[in-house]
């Protein structure tokens, strides 16, 4: 139905009602899934870091990536390193590299105000993408 299903994974633990919709709509519809990470780099004093390191973000995009082969879902994870304000935005160029129909993120259930203050990857995506975003709540019914 789509062709590729790109779902945005964070440590934050809201990726995992993500992952566990796009793996019902993958089974349904048969799609391919790019799991897909940003490790935000930091500026600071004009020397970029970051609060994570590449073997745990590998770590991260492994463990959803097997628990979607194991259910039979063809699964493949990218990471990319961005500024942090830049997630969205490279949560969709993979998704338009990969000629993807979805783009799914979870969201954090932060109020419209704190999003606005603080980013949201959801919502830069809803905004931003020329392709349909899912957004999965926390907890759904």
């Amino acid at each position: 139905m789509f062709g590729t299903i790109v779902v945005g994974v964070d440590e934050s633990g809201h990726a995992d009602h993500a992952v566990q919709t796009v793996a019902k709509i993958a089974t349904e519809t048969k799609d391919k899934v790019v799991v897909f990470h940003g490790v935000v780099v930091h500026q600071a004093k004009g020397s970029p870091f970051t609060t994570e390191s590449r073997d745990e973000a590998q770590h991260l995009v492994d463990r959803y990536v097997a628990r979607l082969s194991e259910a039979g879902i063809s699964a493949t994870g990218e990471i990319h390193r961005e500024l942090e304000i830049g997630i969205g935005g490279g949560l969709i160029d993979v998704a338009l590299s990969h000629q993807a129909g979805l783009i799914v993120v979870g969201t954090r259930g932060r109020s419209d105000v704190a999003a606005m203050m603080l980013g949201s990857v959801a919502h830069e995506a809803v905004h931003k993408s020329p392709l349909p975003v899912l957004v999965v709540p926390e907890k759904t019914a």
